[in-house]
């Protein structure tokens, strides 16, 4: 496992040997080393949560304005339970690519297992937000392969491509990101 693998993953290692690149750099005026320290997992919550929330606002506008209505307000739409989703479920999503990675599984096996995943968690959560009234989704009335409306068999590329996408756009640069710590940084 390399070290950023297990940086990742809840170990901890030299911060220098994350990614192929020094993280600690040396103030060339005085020589000191300046501290940094790894991006928490609450904050790459955040990271993961909001951005794709406005990833599927962005989705519904372009979907409303070239499917349905023309509308040139653009005017997307999501729920704030989506932000727990995506969260919860792309911070799993890290995990487990860093488990792929270290086993040398191909981005195209990654990538279906992301697709499948994806349907997984919609279904579930789809499935419970239902119960109370709350599914702020169903593809029932617009797709030919549904399943109870929760999840579109006609989504697979968008879910393939775009876990793919959040894999080099999204997971790579927040787990290699630092914070530099200014109590360690030295004159």
């Amino acid at each position: 496992m390399t070290a950023v693998h297990n940086l990742a993953l809840g170990g901890s290692v030299p911060l220098c040997e994350c990614g192929g690149a020094s993280l600690d750099t040396t103030d060339s005026n005085s020589k000191a080393t300046v501290g940094y320290s790894r991006v928490s997992w609450p904050y790459r919550l955040a990271f993961y949560s909001i951005n794709a929330f406005y990833v599927e606002v962005f989705w519904t506008a372009m979907w409303e304005y070239f499917l349905v209505s023309g509308d040139l307000k653009l005017v997307g739409y999501s729920s704030v339970w989506s932000l727990i989703i995506y969260g919860l479920s792309f911070l799993f999503i890290e995990r487990l690519y860093f488990y792929l990675l270290d086993r040398n599984v191909n981005l195209v096996f990654r990538g279906i297992v992301y697709m499948l995943l994806s349907f997984a968690v919609e279904l579930a959560f789809g499935l419970v937000l239902m119960q109370f009234d709350a599914n702020s989704w169903d593809y029932s009335k617009q797709f030919t392969y549904h399943l109870f409306g929760c999840i579109a068999l006609e989504y697979a590329p968008l879910w393939f491509f775009g876990s793919i996408l959040f894999e080099r756009l999204a997971i790579e640069p927040c787990t290699r990101a630092a914070f530099q710590n200014p109590k360690e940084k030295q004159a």
